[in-house]
């Protein structure tokens, strides 16, 4: 049995358009993909909510709602969808917040939820203040 690891990598779809192997295309192509395939499982690379490097002005709900609609794109452009969501990796800069991100992600996953993991980390790329990357079922 093959075991595959996933590493999860920020990036941000509003700035990089995906083709449809999920590498970014353009003259700032990331080094990895947004997601991949592997034995029918979509593994998507960490997404943030944050269109800029310094996150200046951005409300918390509004960055989660953004990452969690960034996943939702790549599942569909991968050819699945949340309700396909097998895992979900949750990494919040400030513990304080795990509430209001339950609420928001229960805008987005329903019962039976997803098995999920949630990280607390002094940092994250572009000042972001949570990251989520995701397995789903093709």
């Amino acid at each position: 049995m093959k075991t595959f690891i996933a590493f999860t990598i920020s990036s941000i779809l509003s700035l990089f358009a995906i083709t449809a192997q999920g590498q970014t295309a353009g003259a700032q192509a990331k080094p990895f993909s947004d997601y991949t395939v592997r034995n029918g499982l979509v593994f998507v690379s960490g997404q943030i909510g944050v269109a800029s490097k310094d996150n200046q002005g951005v409300a918390f709900r509004e960055e989660v709602s953004q990452a969690l609609k960034n996943v939702s794109a790549i599942l569909k452009q991968a050819g699945t969808s949340l309700t396909q969501v097998i895992s979900v990796t949750v990494y919040l800069r400030d513990l304080n917040h795990f509430g209001e991100f339950n609420s928001i992600y229960r805008q987005y996953f329903h019962k039976p939820y997803p098995a999920r993991t949630c990280i607390a980390v002094s940092d994250l790329v572009q000042n972001a203040n949570i990251e989520i990357s995701v397995i789903a079922g093709k």
